[in-house]
């Protein structure tokens, strides 16, 4: 139980596993009703197949089932392929498990102070968080602005520099 009182649905724990395995590319939690309780936002989760290679469709899916107007908590599987530099022809796949608080600017203030004081009660029952970001508008999931802090990640920044995220060129975002 988080200090806000609030508990998280074990249907929670179970989506992060998936997102590791690698069966779903992502999700949202959300309050219920009553705040009391962090749950899986139903119509938020993205289906793939292992055998599938990276889909932009999929990151375009998940950003916009982050509502402009209320907190999410949400969980994302991003892929990106680092040029390993010269003499390499084949990208480096790197992929991170990103938790992501979305507290937009034109949620209640309420929400945000809940959002924000419950976030430890559901990383914790995610082992394996590669990444968390903080984000509080559209401009900042553009993957121009993902991509720029994914470059500062210690494994990526030495291995060379991101050359696709999701599945596409960087220039082509």
């Amino acid at each position: 139980m988080a200090m806000s009182g609030v508990t998280v649905d074990d249907a929670c724990v179970q989506m992060w596993n998936l997102l590791k395995k690698r069966n779903i590319k992502g999700c949202n939690f959300m309050f219920t009703k009553d705040f009391k309780k962090i749950i899986i936002d139903e119509n938020s989760i993205i289906e793939r197949n292992p055998r599938d290679g990276p889909r932009p469709q999929w990151f375009e899916q998940f950003t916009e089932s982050l509502p402009e107007d209320s907190c999410r908590y949400a969980i994302y599987d991003i892929e990106v392929g680092i040029d390993l530099g010269a003499g390499m022809n084949s990208l480096g796949p790197r992929n991170k498990l990103v938790f992501i608080v979305w507290a937009p600017q034109n949620a209640k203030i309420k929400d945000k102070m809940l959002i924000a004081s419950s976030k430890d009660a559901l990383k914790k029952k995610f082992d394996g968080v590669q990444l968390e970001w903080q984000l509080n508008g559209s401009d900042e999931y553009e993957a121009s602005a993902l991509i720029d802090q994914l470059s500062t990640s210690p494994d990526i920044k030495t291995s060379g520099r991101i050359a696709t995220f999701e599945g596409l060129p960087v220039g082509d975002w």
